[in-house]
């Protein structure tokens, strides 16, 4: 497998949902046939197996492309980098890519190879916000602005530098709600 391609488990539905409310189409340059292919590939997508497999007749008739039209959009998307594509016995797969997901802000679940190559193959626009990049120490005392070693730290204050770090985290919106009120904070 291609080290792009990466196993997410979400459903066509929310997929296209996530391609509305980012507003995709509005930050790439697509041509209109290659919205239309995209959008059904992703309208058959099995989140399941983590991939897509509508033949390009399939496609061309879902979309009113003809062959040629879906195959030159396809190549598009694939050229792009947003999706993937692998020919298996005869049918072809529809892989989705880190870079499609960055621009959904759509986590994958599974990554197929080795977790920090992927990481550095997201582009640097979807890397600001990332949790996993963070320049603060959130064990910072913020009382004595050094890092805490040799004081041990109690489970309250651990609860508060969570709660302070990632409560703005929709991701971990339920584990600060459960902190907080397991502290009483």
């Amino acid at each position: 497998m291609n080290k792009n391609i990466i196993k997410i488990n979400s459903t066509s539905f929310e997929i296209n949902k996530l391609i509305t409310s980012t507003q995709l189409f509005s930050k790439l340059k697509l041509s209109l046939s290659a919205r239309l292919v995209l959008r059904c590939i992703v309208d058959f997508w099995n989140y399941k197996m983590s991939c897509a497999y509508p033949t390009q007749l399939t496609i061309a008739k879902c979309t009113g492309l003809t062959d040629v039209a879906v195959g030159k959009a396809v190549k598009e998307l694939n050229n792009i980098g947003l999706i993937e594509k692998q020919k298996k016995n005869k049918r072809i797969y529809y892989y989705f890519t880190l870079k499609l997901l960055g621009y959904l802000n759509l986590t994958p679940k599974i990554i197929y190879v080795n977790t920090q190559k992927n990481l550095c193959n997201i582009p640097n626009s979807f890397y600001n916000n990332n949790i996993l990049k963070d320049n603060e120490n959130i064990f910072l005392n913020t009382s004595q602005n050094s890092i805490i070693e040799d004081e041990l730290i109690s489970p309250k204050q651990m609860a508060e530098i969570t709660i302070k770090k990632f409560a703005n985290n929709p991701v971990f919106y339920t584990k600060v709600a459960e902190l907080k009120e397991k502290f009483g904070l």
